[in-house]
């Protein structure tokens, strides 16, 4: 008799999965992760102290954007193919602690971006990370705390029109620095 029962179950289930007005059995559509990039002169950071000095004795702290970690879910609803994607973007940063450092921490400052295709900026916000070298370490990797983002979906719209950036916030004398890095490694 169970398994007459369990067939009549399957049976009414797989005949509810065709009704649309049943909220709980409606197709959801799942789309990946936009793609991301770490722009080059921004991916690296390195803090000197104050004064004219900029050899390995002068370095506060170095960071490196390796890679970054995405979350997405997205709201769309599935006759129109349109809603939202929400995003949560998360750096990883590898930091290091110069010789010129005597408050073993660090503030790493970094941004996320979020553009069309045209790279026309939809979305900018600065955001800084905290680290601390304390218990003799000197190195440290650390994922950043998420940003959250939404970004609209629509059938013309999709999850790859967008792209998201980051690396770190830079004065000129960091880019210049930085550009010269690339340029040394290129040789």
């Amino acid at each position: 008799m169970r398994p007459f029962i369990h067939a009549i179950l399957v049976l009414g289930a797989l005949t509810l999965s065709g009704c649309s007005s049943v909220p709980f059995l409606k197709k959801s559509v799942v789309l990946n992760c936009p793609n991301y990039y770490i722009l080059e002169d921004a991916a690296t950071l390195t803090q000197f102290r104050d004064g004219p000095g900029r050899d390995i004795t002068d370095i506060l702290a170095k960071a490196k954007i390796g890679e970054m970690q995405l979350g997405c879910t997205s709201d769309i609803d599935s006759d129109t193919n349109s809603g939202k994607m929400t995003i949560e973007i998360s750096p990883i940063i590898a930091a290091e602690m110069g010789s010129a450092n005597t408050t073993e921490k660090a503030t790493l400052p970094y941004f996320v971006v979020v553009t069309d295709p045209s790279k026309n900026i939809l979305y900018r916000e600065e955001l800084k990370v905290d680290v601390s070298f304390k218990g003799n370490r000197t190195q440290v990797i650390l994922l950043a705390p998420p940003t959250s983002v939404d970004i609209p979906i629509t059938p013309k719209i999709k999850n790859d029109y967008y792209k998201i950036y980051s690396g770190f916030v830079l004065t000129q004398d960091q880019v210049d620095y930085n550009r010269k890095a690339i340029q040394d490694r290129l040789r």
